[in-house]
């Protein structure tokens, strides 16, 4: 296999970051009547950028293909979100955060880490 660019920098990928075979897609279960059938099986090879450090997986499948019928969305489980508010205020006084600092949230699903430091930045605003 020739070595693809990286989608950050376009350096070529040619050192493995972890190699971990081939997996069906996470939270896509198969319903009744698709017991039969084959299973798509995607490899889990990722591979990290020397240029940018960037870690990548080689083959991904599409958004639609992902989330066509996606089982699981972190705001319907209260024991996340219960977590989700205790991270917030472990990190807001682990790195003092204000209301000038910037948060990121990589990987997020449905996104619902940043509405607990939204709030905690409207609840300190009055300050």
């Amino acid at each position: 296999m020739t070595a693809r660019p990286c989608r950050l920098c376009g350096a070529r990928l040619r050192e493995t970051f972890i190699d971990l075979g081939m997996s069906p897609l996470a939270n896509s279960y198969l319903k009744r009547e698709h017991l039969s059938a084959i299973e798509p099986f995607y490899p889990l090879h990722a591979r990290v950028c020397e240029g940018c450090y960037l870690v990548q997986l080689d083959d991904v499948a599409t958004p639609a293909t992902i989330f066509q019928d996606y089982a699981y969305f972190s705001s319907f489980s209260d024991t996340w979100l219960k977590h989700a508010a205790d991270y917030t205020e472990q990190m807001v006084t682990r790195f003092s955060l204000d209301l000038s600092s910037m948060v990121v949230e990589v990987a997020s699903n449905d996104g619902y880490l940043l509405q607990y430091f939204r709030s905690h930045g409207d609840s300190r605003s009055g300050d």
